[in-house]
């Protein structure tokens, strides 16, 4: 059920919002260029190899099954007694992305910028397939699917660190891809990691 809450929480907001925050969204350009930008005007998409930038592509796929994976690994090493604790670390941080919404609501990178990545493989096009097909069509800030994975590897990782080690890995491969990819914002992955991190504290704590 709390992956079914995921996807309510995800869709839902999006009925409240009317029309998407510019200022917020020329904020947010405005520190990707300081931030993953050169004076040159190059992107940091045009300064990193085609095929690091399809094995991004590919770590980002995976920021949809990550958090089921997590739970699985989980009940095989017989810690389902943690699914709790697992749960409240990624429900926290997914809805606090999600929450925010109605207010900070903005457009993806790629639907402001239009330029295309250096990338129109086939994973570029699932992603791409899959946003068409399930996606609000809004960005989330912070960005949920960096909050969910990271949370998800933080988790595990309390229990399992052979495990989690390799999620957390995944999990930086899918915050960098966000941003890489013109999927979400830099603001967007650096906001997500930080709630994943809060609800990961959170989590072993109560």
């Amino acid at each position: 059920m709390p992956l079914v809450y995921i996807l309510l929480g995800y869709w839902l907001p999006a009925l409240l919002v009317t029309g998407t925050n510019q200022a917020l969204e020329l904020r947010l350009l405005t520190l990707d260029r300081r931030w993953v930008g050169t004076g040159n005007g190059t992107t940091i998409s045009e300064r990193t190899p085609r095929p690091v930038i399809e094995l991004l592509e590919l770590a980002y796929l995976f920021c949809y099954p990550i958090v089921p994976i997590g739970l699985g690994c989980l009940y095989v090493a017989g810690l389902r007694a943690e699914s709790d604790r697992f749960w409240t670390a990624v429900l926290l941080a997914v809805f606090g992305c999600y929450g925010v919404l109605p207010w900070l609501p903005t457009r993806p990178p790629r639907a402001i910028e239009g330029a295309p990545v250096r990338s129109a493989g086939l994973v570029r096009r699932v992603n791409l397939r899959v946003l068409g097909l399930a996606s609000i069509q809004l960005n989330t800030f912070p960005s949920g699917h960096v909050a969910a994975s990271l949370a998800t590897a933080l988790a595990v990782c309390a229990c399992l660190p052979f495990v989690g080690l390799p999620l957390g890995l995944l999990a930086v491969g899918i915050a960098i891809a966000s941003v890489v990819g013109r999927y979400h914002y830099a603001a967007d992955a650096l906001g997500g990691a930080a709630l994943a991190l809060l609800g990961f504290v959170v989590s072993r704590a109560v």
